[in-house]
């Protein structure tokens, strides 16, 4: 996997224009901080994700965050075991996984209150949805680097049977500091030969889903390289492919036809990226690419012949 040049290092051209922003706060935690999990110590709260609280947690020196499950009292015992086991699957999946831009499990297990826990590396820096509104988009060769350092993370993920299923900005970190890419999450990522949800269930984030996800077919390795281009897309123009504010909408509007073109909002771009973007998004999945390296590769070419923006 082709990584940045050094003329695209945190000491190269984009350091010296691109404002450097703290990440936000967490929120204040809703009850007090638990005293620890397994080994790690709780330090503080980074937050609150789809499945439970996430904590800071420390042993010795090393750092972590502390992904928590808490189960819902109110559904079904069943749906409580499918929940605990694709919690539980989320850390199996991703200790096959073994490359510097995934975030790496460090451990696992259940406190004394029997709740789930993993514990990963500590990513730096901030939600890739940060830079996705129009106001704060990245410069494009800066955009193209991280989608094609992403593609190589994925490819490595599918060389090993695995398929993310639910990849969108949020479940990528990036710190532009200190050129560090995590891709995180996979919460709901299947291994391949192992059968994980049952018929009729839809996972991931609808916004992003491949027409074949939401309409209920299996997901595979093309679907996450249909998931890249809606996030290749709003990053280069601050606007989702099929806007939609209900399901209902989202399936009418991807069953109608292709997104607008890139070019419409973005005619400044080369026509030939415009349509490898859509190329990506076809709803076909076998008209997509098939090469996650290969399509890396075009993306670093494009960034590579793009025009550096001058400093503001």
């Amino acid at each position: 996997m082709q990584h940045a040049t050094s003329n695209d290092s945190p000491s190269g051209w984009w350091r010296r224009w691109w404002p450097q922003r703290p990440a936000a706060a967490a929120p204040a935690p809703e009850s007090p901080l638990p005293a620890q999990f397994g080994r790690f110590q709780v330090t503080g709260l980074l937050g609150r994700g789809a499945s439970g609280q996430v904590f800071v947690g420390q042993s010795g020196e090393q750092l972590v965050a502390i992904k928590t499950l808490e189960l819902d009292a109110t559904v079904t015992a069943r749906e409580q075991a499918e929940h605990r086991a694709r919690f539980e699957r989320q850390a199996q999946v991703m200790r096959n996984l073994a490359h510097p831009d995934i975030v790496r499990v460090v451990d696992q297990g259940q406190s004394a209150g029997g709740m789930p826990w993993i514990a990963m590396e500590l990513a730096a820096g901030a939600e890739l949805s940060r830079y996705s509104r129009p106001n704060r988009l990245l410069p494009e060769p800066v955009v193209l680097r991280v989608i094609a350092r992403i593609a190589g993370a994925l490819a490595h993920a599918h060389s090993r049977g695995v398929v993310h299923r639910d990849l969108k900005p949020a479940n990528v970190r990036i710190d532009l500091a200190s050129d560090q890419i995590k891709l995180l999450d996979f919460g709901v990522a299947r291994l391949e030969d192992a059968a994980v949800t049952r018929t009729g269930v839809t996972l991931g984030t609808p916004a992003y889903m491949a027409p074949e996800q939401l309409t209920g077919d299996q997901a595979d390795a093309r679907s996450d390289v249909y998931a890249l281009g809606v996030m290749l897309y709003e990053l280069l123009c601050g606007r989702l492919p099929h806007p939609a504010t209900t399901l209902g909408e989202l399936l009418r509007a991807v069953s109608a036809g292709d997104p607008v073109p890139l070019g419409h909002w973005r005619p400044d771009l080369p026509a030939g990226l415009a349509q490898l973007v859509a190329v990506m998004l076809r709803r076909d999945p076998r008209l997509r690419p098939q090469d996650l390296h290969r399509l890396a590769a075009d993306l670093l070419q494009w960034a590579d012949e793009l025009p550096r923006p001058a400093p503001p």
